[in-house]
């Protein structure tokens, strides 16, 4: 038996990775234990084709949001960001582009070219989100959630971006308060596309709609140097960096709770150590979401003390929206057929694929909502260009990956069930995804040298949290958006969730963050000299080397060593 401060159940790069660091650098002894080979299995980097390298699944690298990158001087551990001059855009078969860039005057150049009305409305909604993205994202991400007061502040602070009234906001789905900002039908389906992957809110749920649209335009989207498994491994270095110890290849049995409290992890029988058994001291924090987190407790111990949340992990939604993956190999650069329209488009890293009119957007957010997987699909695929932002993913011949991602609903009813993604079904989308990127991308197809598919089912197999292929730690549908996500303190004494929580689980670490805040809050440990770093702050700080293009490779980096 060993003994830790803190056990986190789970070395995910949202939740329970960035937790551990934070806990371990102020004082604590923390041990992660994680069920597979290595930390941040949802974030990997690897070559799927010799010398280009591909990040499939935590793909977009949201951490130039977090304080992480200061307060854990994650750069002095070998982390480097880059992003481009558009945080993302869209492109049409209509030879049209629509850009969101950092610099409020190109977008509203570009948006201008659609509607001057429009260009003027974006220039001033986005200098008013520049004025408050500071304080949107203590607000809304980087504090641990529920919390009622701090709601009512980030309801003041969409309606005050957008220049709606609250008590209108509060009326519109999302689809309504993008018509009532916008006259132009392809600004408004650029303005859905954040808001239509249920990042922030479900669209067409009245104020919770409107508000993601808000909520949505306070984030960050960048590459990392090497690969986005390279945010890992600088958590990695910084938690052993500081004494922490790491458990691989050890799934775990259950959460033992003793006299109302978390207080140990026993692992199953087929773990490295079988059967081991891991005393916490003073906390166990649980990165591996609603569902699972139930089962390593069981339903009984959890009902017990509070029989509704009981019943809501039980029956926590995962299934709106599971990820489908592609990453294709092309020899090149991506041709978009709108590079004449604005020629910014060249240089982008992130763009997406957005319906073929404003009614289609509406239709596609009715078709995710009702299960409906191929009236979703082809709608809307959110396209990476790693190459854009680093060097070391295109070859010595020009070889880049392109890595498309659509959200569609899980079931495939009548389509054969769930279990049809291992059929006909995988092959299927790779021909349809083909025919629509060489649509908005002519000569697509001729640079096309090869491709691999991921369904939801490969998804969850390789992230055990990521039921039915759901990333975010579970949908974010009416019943479960802030107030009502998984608590961060949980009913049983020493217990704490980092999955599942608000804000969603992706590379901007927020859970973790907010986890590790309301641990070292309840230990008395959260008063530390270093931990003071304010979200956005490093990257509005430095995004002018952010977008200086990386000339040349960088030096290998070192393998993580783990216990």
């Amino acid at each position: 038996m060993e003994t830790y401060d803190v056990i986190v159940v789970g070395g995910g790069v949202s939740g329970g990775l960035p937790a551990a660091a934070y806990l371990q650098k102020a004082g604590l002894k923390v041990a992660i234990i994680e069920a597979r080979p290595e930390l941040g299995n949802f974030c990997p980097t690897h070559e799927t084709w010799p010398e280009t390298l591909d990040s499939p699944h935590a793909s977009i690298n949201f951490s130039g949001n977090s304080p992480a990158i200061e307060d854990l001087e994650l750069e002095r551990y070998g982390y480097r960001l880059r992003t481009t001059p558009v945080v993302l855009g869209t492109t049409h078969r209509d030879g049209t582009n629509c850009l969101i860039c950092y610099d409020p005057e190109l977008t509203a150049k570009n948006f201008a070219r659609h509607s001057q009305r429009d260009g003027e409305t974006v220039f001033a909604i986005q200098n008013r989100v520049l004025e408050k993205m500071i304080e949107m994202n203590e607000l809304a991400f980087y504090s641990p959630h529920p919390d009622p007061v701090k709601l009512e502040q980030i309801l003041d602070l969409c309606s005050y971006v957008t220049g709606v009234p609250l008590d209108e906001m509060s009326s519109m789905t999302a689809p309504e308060l993008i018509e009532h900002l916008f006259e132009s039908d392809r600004v408004r389906q650029t303005f859905l596309c954040p808001v239509a992957l249920h990042l922030q809110g479900a669209p067409l749920a009245r104020g919770q709609g409107a508000f993601a649209v808000a909520l949505s335009l306070f984030y960050t989207t960048g590459i990392a140097i090497g690969g986005n498994e390279a945010l890992v491994e600088a958590l990695a270095r910084c938690f052993l960096g500081y004494g922490g110890t790491i458990y691989t290849n050890c799934p775990v049995e259950r959460i033992e709770v003793k006299d109302g409290k978390a207080d140990a992890v026993i692992l199953a029988a087929g773990a490295a150590l079988p059967g081991a058994r891991f005393e916490a001291r003073r906390a166990v924090i649980s990165g591996v979401g609603a569902r699972k987190t139930l089962e390593l407790l069981s339903e009984d111990v959890v009902r017990a003390v509070d029989s509704r949340l009981a019943s809501k992990m039980k029956h926590w939604k995962m299934d709106e929206r599971g990820s489908t993956v592609t990453s294709w190999l092309i020899n090149g650069e991506m041709p978009w057929g709108s590079v004449d329209f604005d020629p910014l488009i060249a240089r982008a890293h992130l763009i997406y694929r957005a319906y073929d009119s404003w009614q289609g957007a509406k239709d596609y957010l009715v078709a995710i909502t009702t299960n409906d997987t191929w009236r979703a699909f082809g709608n809307m695929i959110e396209i990476l260009d790693y190459g854009k932002c680093d060097p070391n993913a295109v070859s010595p011949e020009g070889y880049r990956v392109i890595r498309g991602e659509e959200a569609l609903p899980y079931p495939l009813r009548g389509l054969g069930g769930p279990e049809a993604w291992d059929g006909e079904i995988r092959d299927e989308l790779v021909r349809r995804r083909n025919e629509v990127m060489e649509s908005i991308a002519p000569g697509f197809n001729s640079r096309l040298l090869d491709v691999y598919q991921w369904t939801p089912v490969d998804i969850w197999r390789v992230n055990q949290a990521a039921t039915f292929g759901q990333v975010l730690g579970g949908d974010f549908s009416e019943d479960q958006w802030i107030l009502d996500r998984m608590p961060y303190r949980m009913p049983i004494g020493g217990l704490y969730m980092s999955t599942s929580t608000w804000p969603l689980a992706l590379t901007w670490m927020a859970a973790g963050y907010n986890a590790a805040q309301v641990v070292a809050e309840d230990l008395g440990i959260r008063n530390q000299g270093w931990w003071k770093a304010r979200p956005v702050a490093w990257f509005l700080h430095n995004i002018g080397e952010l977008l200086e293009p990386l000339a040349v490779k960088p030096i290998e980096r070192q393998p993580v060593t783990t216990r």
